[in-house]
C-alpha cells in the first residue's frame, strides 16, 4: 500500500520536472541574445586560463597577466572581424562570376553524360545545383558570427571578470574542502573543471593548428579566402564526425569553380587525408579516446542548441553537449548516462594502433 500511495507523488514529480525543463529551454531561447555572448566568454576564459595560469607560475603579477590576455583577445577579435568582413565582400562580389563557371562545368559534366547515352536538361540540373546557395550560406553563418563578436566590449569584460574569478577559485575551494560536509562536492567541482579545461583547451589547440594546416594548404594550391576557409576548419572541428566534411565542401566547391577538375582533385584529396589523420588518429592519442559523442548525440545537439541559441549555438553545440557529458562522467551514480552519451568502444584494430603510437610518444604527452 506505501508503495501504491508513493506513485502519484513520483508521478507528479516527473511532471514537475519535465514542465521545469520546458520552462527552462522557452527562458533560453528567448534571452539567446544574451546568453550566446556569455557562453562565448566563458569559452574564451577556459581557451586562456592555462596561459594565464603558466604566467602567473612564473612570478608575472596578476594585474599585468590579466592585461596581457585582454590585449590577445582584443587582437584576436579584430583579427577575425576584419577577416571576415573582408571576405564576405569579396564573395557578394564575385558570385556573378562562380555562376558562369558552374554552367561551364555542369555542361561539361553534362556532354560526358552524353557520351553514355544519358541526355539530362542544363536547367533542371541548375535548378537544383547553385553553387550560390553555399557561398550565401557560408556569408550568413559568418555574418551571424560577426554580429556576435560585434558585443566585443560585453565578450571581453565578461571574459576578464571570470579570469579574475578563476584566479581566486582554488582559494574558495579549499576553504571550502576544510568542512567534511562539502569535500565531496569540492573534489567534484575540482574534477569537473580540470576535465572541461582540458578538453576545451586541447581541442581548441587542436582546432586551431587544424585551422593553419588548411589555411596554409589552400593558400599553396592557389585556392581563394584560404585564411576565411582555415577559420571555417577551425570553428567546424569542434563539431566532431560532420565538421570535417562541412568545412571542406565550400573550398573544394571553389577549386572546382576556380581552377577545373585537376584542382578539385588536389583540394578534395589533400583536404580528405589532413582531416582524415586529425580525427582518427593525432586527437584520440592527444585527448584520449573517451572524450568523445556518438554520431546520434552530436547531430541531435547541433539541432536541439542551434533551435535554442541560433547558427552561433550549432558550435557552441557539441563543447556544450561535451561538458554535461563530462559532468555525467565525474559522478560515479551518473558515469552510466555519459556511457551512453559517448561514442562505441573502439575495435582492436584502431586500439592496436593507438596502443603503438603511444608507446612511441613521450609519457608527459599521454599520461593525463
Amino acid at each position: 500500500m506505501e508503495t501504491q500511495s508513493n506513485r502519484p507523488q513520483a508521478a507528479w514529480r516527473g511532471l514537475v520536472a519535465i514542465a521545469a525543463v520546458i520552462v527552462i529551454i522557452a527562458g533560453m531561447r528567448a534571452a539567446a541574445d544574451l546568453i550566446v555572448p556569455f557562453l562565448l566568454a566563458v569559452s574564451i576564459a577556459i581557451i586562456f586560463l592555462p596561459p594565464l595560469s603558466w604566467m602567473r607560475r612564473h612570478h608575472v603579477p596578476t594585474a599585468a597577466a590579466i592585461v596581457i590576455v585582454f590585449l590577445l583577445i582584443i587582437i584576436a577579435i579584430s583579427g577575425v572581424g576584419a577577416l571576415i568582413g573582408n571576405s564576405i565582400t569579396n564573395i557578394v562580389q564575385d558570385l556573378p562570376q562562380y555562376q558562369n563557371q558552374f554552367r561551364d562545368v555542369l555542361q561539361q559534366v553534362l556532354s560526358f553524360a552524353r557520351s553514355f547515352g544519358v541526355d539530362i536538361s542544363l536547367a533542371s540540373i541548375q535548378a537544383q545545383l547553385n553553387p550560390n546557395n553555399a557561398l550565401t550560406f557560408v556569408t550568413r553563418f559568418f555574418q551571424s558570427f560577426a554580429s556576435v563578436l560585434g558585443s566585443s566590449f560585453l565578450i571581453v569584460f565578461t571574459v576578464i571578470f571570470l579570469l579574475f574569478e578563476a584566479c581566486v577559485l582554488p582559494r574558495k575551494l579549499h576553504h571550502m574542502a576544510t568542512t567534511a560536509r562539502s569535500r565531496g562536492s569540492v573534489d567534484f567541482s575540482r574534477s569537473f573543471a580540470d576535465s572541461v579545461q582540458r578538453y576545451v583547451f586541447l581541442k581548441t589547440a587542436f582546432s586551431l593548428v587544424l585551422g593553419v594546416v588548411v589555411a596554409l594548404v589552400l593558400w599553396a594550391l592557389g585556392v581563394r579566402y584560404a585564411p576565411l576557409w582555415g577559420l571555417l576548419a577551425f570553428l567546424l572541428n569542434f563539431v566532431p564526425n560532420i565538421g570535417a566534411f562541412l568545412s571542406a565542401i565550400p573550398p573544394v566547391l571553389l577549386a572546382l569553380l576556380q581552377g577545373g577538375w585537376p584542382l578539385f582533385a588536389y583540394t578534395a584529396g589533400i583536404l580528405f587525408v589532413i582531416h582524415f589523420i586529425t580525427g582518427n588518429f593525432i586527437e584520440p592519442i592527444f585527448m584520449g579516446e573517451s572524450l568523445g559523442l556518438s554520431t546520434l548525440v552530436v547531430f541531435v545537439s547541433l539541432v536541439f542548441w542551434g533551435w535554442i541559441l541560433g547558427p552561433v549555438g550549432m558550435l557552441l553545440s557539441v563543447p556544450l553537449t561535451m561538458i554535461i557529458r563530462i559532468g555525467f562522467e565525474s559522478s560515479p551514480d551518473t558515469r552510466w548516462v555519459a556511457t551512453l552519451l559517448g561514442p562505441p568502444p573502439r575495435s582492436n584494430e584502431k586500439g592496436l594502433f593507438l596502443g603503438w603510437a603511444k608507446r612511441l610518444m613521450p609519457k608527459s604527452a599521454h599520461k593525463r
